[in-house]
């Protein structure tokens, strides 16, 4: 083989490493406390209610394509049961009474699956765990998302649940009078960053 040929067989191959580095990218992105939402519904004897997780964090890894995202993975969420609050203080005990606070003060969710393929549509599914009360359940979470910007990434979606799976007992007020339905929707707009 002929110097030419070489050196211009040796500059192709770097040339289409390293655009294919630049084309492909692996990125993790944090959630951003401030700007995401996340509430939890329910019904009961007398009335519908919702509380609201005030503290919470977590990541993900997003791979891209260019400025196409190709794959969704690593998805980590972790609540301190302590922050999901209502703004009345018997309720907010009662609720962490009920998630056994103090022996499990944490909610998480871990993915088990990495979401690939065609993301054009702006929704997905993503399995995972959620350990709640130190019992774990697998779940399935549809989600949509949408690319803010080159930094951030919004993903939003409702989750319903079972207290009963998780060995929660649905709390009660007034004497037994309130009782709180056994099944919840958990609802979130998360913004994740770079």
């Amino acid at each position: 083989m002929n110097k030419k040929v070489f050196k211009y067989l040796s500059m192709s191959t770097l040339t289409i490493l390293l655009l294919s580095s630049y084309s492909f990218a692996q990125q993790t992105f944090k959630i951003n406390p401030k700007e995401s939402k996340l509430n939890i519904s329910g019904t009961s004897s007398i009335h519908d209610w919702e509380i609201t997780a005030k503290n919470f964090s977590g990541e993900v890894t997003i791979s891209f394509n260019d400025n196409s995202i190709i794959g969704i993975n690593n998805v980590e969420f972790s609540c301190p049961v302590e922050d999901i609050e209502c703004d009345n203080r018997i309720m907010d005990n009662k609720t962490q009474k009920a998630l056994n606070s103090d022996k499990y003060p944490e909610i998480q969710f871990h993915s088990n699956s990495t979401v690939n393929g065609d993301f054009s549509k702006n929704d997905s599914e993503i399995k995972g765990t959620v350990t709640i009360n130190n019992t774990k359940k697998e779940v399935d979470i549809n989600f949509t998302y949408e690319k803010v910007n080159s930094t951030q990434v919004k993903v939003k979606g409702e989750v319903p649940l079972k207290m009963s799976d998780f060995n929660v007992e649905p709390p009660t007020a007034m004497m037994g009078a309130l009782k709180t339905a056994d099944e919840i929707k958990v609802i979130y707009e998360i913004l994740f960053e770079k």
